[in-house]
């Protein structure tokens, strides 16, 4: 079969079973992160808290029909968003099934690939859903494929291409998330180290080194253009603070004494809506003025109390990233960061085009609470995923490959970055949702002597 009639055939399955879920939950699916980000651009008040590229993308979208021409049609443009988002993830998606597709000659690794990737509602769901973790998933795992071609000096065209083509990718990528830039930098740092130690490979590690380096460098400045651009302000020190305000919220909430919550309350009035699972309800409402005046000493009594309670501390810190570690763990609101529209959908109205679909997943996913304590609810955990990445970087150190590690260097890294934000939620994990096919093939072939023997994507 022809490689292009190959990637048309695995496209339009993926595409065309994601449209279906589309027009189900017409026009796409919009969180609260996106009505926060509509607001900062219809107000021409932007913020650095999301990133700007993102905002600026939804805002045109969302303002595109919302004219009396089109009857001030908003949902047009969600659903013209949606569409385009949808061509952009069955990209990704094809790209990542031919990847595998080139590096062995069996085909149910592609076709079980295609299946997942079509069927399984997580990935049809996120491929409608409008936040900035989306985007930045399946840029991220282009990434991923990129870096697996780069060190394995497998790279199927033009290098010179490639090469342009991974920097724009990478550029895209840290763009649509804020976070991605540190965990960039810190794989930087990371190869650094090991091309001082691992000279066999240092010709490969340097190319790799060199396209992180100018990616970085290009994403910082077209940061810096687009805050010059739009006029943004600085997001607000509080939303790195998650950790600090989920443990005062906890102590205050159990074993706090009289003092500890007069102290607590000074910085966080609003201790009775302390959640488990978010820190959002702690840290989005509180004061401006004590945060900015009052962060340092925060901080510091945020560590006395921890070391006076360590062991609701330490709980404090768990439940925020449980979802990321626990496979068994019951997954936060599906109903709220998936399915629910009254709350969370802004301006946008839920049309729904085929109402039996739309039926059928929201019985599904609005609770979980017949299935969380069964194997069941595994697949729709992010737990899983994270453990996939982190277990087959494992396995490649320990089977002695160590330069195809090198890819998994900015997920585990990145995924540091996510133990610190406001809670483990499936879309803050989706580059581990898409990358698990990959790591799963991984794991096939390379604790199998004889088939890392035979594939193509070896140790150079």
């Amino acid at each position: 079969m022809k490689k292009a009639f190959l990637t048309t055939i695995i496209y339009l399955s993926i595409f065309i079973n994601h449209i279906f879920v589309f027009l189900a939950f017409y026009p796409g699916i919009c969180s609260y992160d996106l009505n926060a980000q509509i607001e900062q651009y219809t107000m021409h008040d932007f913020c650095t808290s999301h990133p700007l590229l993102h905002t600026l993308y939804v805002g045109i979208f969302h303002n595109l029909f919302d004219f009396p021409k089109y009857g001030n049609n908003i949902n047009l443009g969600y659903a013209f968003a949606s569409v385009i988002q949808l061509l952009i993830v069955a990209g990704a998606m094809t790209y990542s099934v031919m990847f595998i597709h080139s590096i062995t000659d069996k085909k149910w690794g592609p076709i079980c690939m295609t299946v997942f990737y079509a069927l399984f509602p997580v990935n049809s769901l996120l491929a409608i859903s409008h936040t900035k973790d989306i985007l930045f998933g399946v840029f991220a795992l282009v990434f991923f494929i990129d870096s697996m071609r780069i060190v394995s000096n497998s790279i199927p065209e033009s290098k010179i291409l490639f090469y342009i083509r991974t920097c724009f990718n990478i550029l895209l990528m840290s763009l649509m998330r804020n976070n991605a830039i540190y965990a960039l930098i810190a794989t930087i740092l990371i190869i650094s180290i090991s091309y001082i130690f691992n000279k066999g490979n240092y010709i490969i590690l340097r190319k790799y080194l060199l396209i992180l380096f100018i990616s970085v460098i290009f994403s910082v400045s077209i940061s810096r253009l687009l805050i010059n651009v739009t006029g943004a302000t600085p997001g607000s020190i509080k939303e790195m603070m998650s950790v600090p305000a989920q443990i005062m919220g906890r102590v205050y909430n159990t074993t706090a004494s009289d003092a500890e919550k007069e102290l607590i309350s000074s910085y966080i009035p609003n201790t009775d809506e302390y959640n488990y699972y978010l820190a959002d309800p702690m840290k989005h409402y509180l004061p401006f003025e004590i945060w900015e005046s009052k962060c340092k000493h925060f901080l510091l009594d945020s560590a006395i109390i921890s070391l006076h309670h360590p062991v609701i501390a330490i709980e404090a810190i768990w439940f925020n990233i449980q979802g990321f570690l626990d496979p068994f763990h019951q997954p936060y609101s599906y109903d709220r960061y998936y399915l629910a529209y009254e709350n969370y959908r802004g301006d946008a109205e839920l049309d729904t085009k085929l109402p039996s679909l739309c039926s059928l997943y929201l019985k599904l996913f609005s609770s979980t609470k017949n299935y969380c304590h069964t194997p069941l609810v595994i697949p729709f955990n992010a737990g899983i995923y994270v453990w996939i990445c982190i277990l087959t970087c494992s396995l490649l150190l320990c089977r002695s490959h160590k330069s195809l590690s090198v890819p998994y260097y900015f997920p585990i890294l990145y995924l540091l970055t996510l133990l610190l934000g406001p809670g483990a939620i499936m879309r803050y994990a989706y580059l581990y949702v898409l990358s698990a096919p990959i790591s799963i093939y991984m794991i096939y072939t390379y604790a199998n002597p004889k088939l890392s023997h035979n594939t193509q994507v070896t140790n150079p």
